[in-house]
């Protein structure tokens, strides 16, 4: 089984490669190279309650037979990442981690995880306006993150990728998490930002415009505590948390489409959602809820939903979900579960594990059970590796 996470980006790949080599019998020995997933970097939060550190996880694909390493940047760094680490970015040869309680961007080499540089971001923005970063993103050798700042005052800031200085400052709207880069027609790059408000209200998105630097903030009826974001042309698609009645349960969470001023629920009952291609697949698992876990895929095109039945995973089955990704190359779709006590059905502090089922490619069948990896205590995000390997074509 664990031959078919490397294998099937060849298969998705061949059809196209297969075609080009009949057309040209001279290039029948010439090696080619395609794109492959390398590894998976996986962010657990801890519990900061309970005094555990975050940690990552890292599975290695360097072999026909992936492992997962645990505690990576303590065992690489001699120290441990500290409280609440809240993203995790590969961009280039570097790997950026998030740490929110820490103030802190974490910089380390993608392919040995020591670290290169810590990155403060309250020493960077200022006392007020780099508290609590939350989410990181990339474009045109920057990388942007967000902060809570004071909380009324969100912030979003971009540092180079070289001298990891600071290059841009923009304020947003009220505690901002997910941010995501959309290029329209014109070419124009706009940086969104989904401002959830602290799960009070009144959330709102941010526009930012790379070029000027102009930002707008919009606060839209449906959209209440926007979490993540992804972009579309110009069609934006918001997980929405909803809200949290006074027993503490969730309600209305789901994904919005937002085209112009038009907002629309596509995806109902969505506590966690992750872009690939035409595609969103989603989770629910609502905090408090009691009806049990779902899976779903909207079709952006179609803009039509189906349920994603999971199977194959008696032995390993999700818990309670807590993190969501497909691969790019290989299509294959990554779910993280908590672990829960038996005795009171709440999560616990145990280290998780991370799913891997079949998505949408050739000869798959979407939610097929492929494997099943350990991850440390909650983890969080996930966060692909990708590289090139060549192949011989006969």
């Amino acid at each position: 089984m664990k031959k078919y996470l490397l294998s099937l980006a060849v298969m998705a790949m061949g059809t196209t490669l297969l075609t080009g080599c009949l057309g040209d019998d001279s290039n029948s020995n010439t090696p080619t190279e395609i794109p492959v997933t390398k590894g998976v970097f996986i962010i657990n939060n801890g519990n900061y309650y309970s005094s555990i550190d975050g940690s990552l996880t890292y599975i290695n694909y360097a072999t026909m037979t992936p492992s997962a390493q645990q505690n990576v940047y303590q065992m690489v760094n001699g120290e441990s990442l500290g409280g609440t680490p809240n993203d995790v970015l590969v961009y280039g040869q570097k790997v950026y981690i998030v740490g929110s309680d820490e103030n802190t961007i974490f910089v380390l080499d993608a392919r040995n995880s020591k670290e290169l540089k810590k990155v403060s971001t309250t020493a960077l923005l200022g006392d007020a306006e780099g508290r609590t970063p939350r989410r990181i993103a990339a474009f045109e050798d920057k990388v942007y993150f967000t902060t809570y700042g004071d909380g009324d005052k969100g912030y979003v800031a971009a540092i180079d990728t070289t001298s990891f200085t600071l290059q841009k400052q923009y304020q947003v709207g009220s505690y901002p998490e997910g941010l995501t880069f959309g290029i329209d027609d014109t070419n124009t790059v706009t940086l969104y930002v989904a401002n959830s408000d602290y799960s009070k209200g009144n959330g709102s998105i941010s526009k930012i415009d790379i070029t000027s630097g102009n930002v707008t903030n919009t606060e839209f009826e449906k959209v209440k505590n926007p979490m993540e974001i992804a972009v579309s042309s110009d069609v934006l698609y918001v997980l929405d948390y909803g809200y949290y009645d006074d027993d503490y349960t969730q309600h209305d969470a789901g994904v919005y489409k937002i085209s112009g001023n038009s907002v629309s629920l596509v995806v109902p009952n969505a506590t966690g959602m992750a872009a690939s291609g035409y595609y969103i697949f989603t989770f629910n698992d609502p905090y408090g809820g009691t009806t049990g876990s779902s899976y779903s895929v909207y079709d952006i095109l179609s803009n039509s939903t189906v349920k994603l039945n999971l199977s194959g995973d008696s032995e390993h089955q999700i818990v309670s979900p807590a993190a969501i990704a497909v691969d790019p190359i290989t299509g294959n779709i990554f779910i993280a579960s908590r672990q829960k006590d038996p005795d009171t059905g709440y999560p616990a502090n145990l280290p998780g594990f991370v799913n891997v089922y079949q998505g949408y490619g050739p000869n798959a069948t979407p939610g097929q059970f492929v494997e099943s990896f350990q991850t440390g205590v909650e983890p969080h995000k996930i966060e692909f590796v990708h590289g090139t390997a060549k192949i011989q074509f006969q």
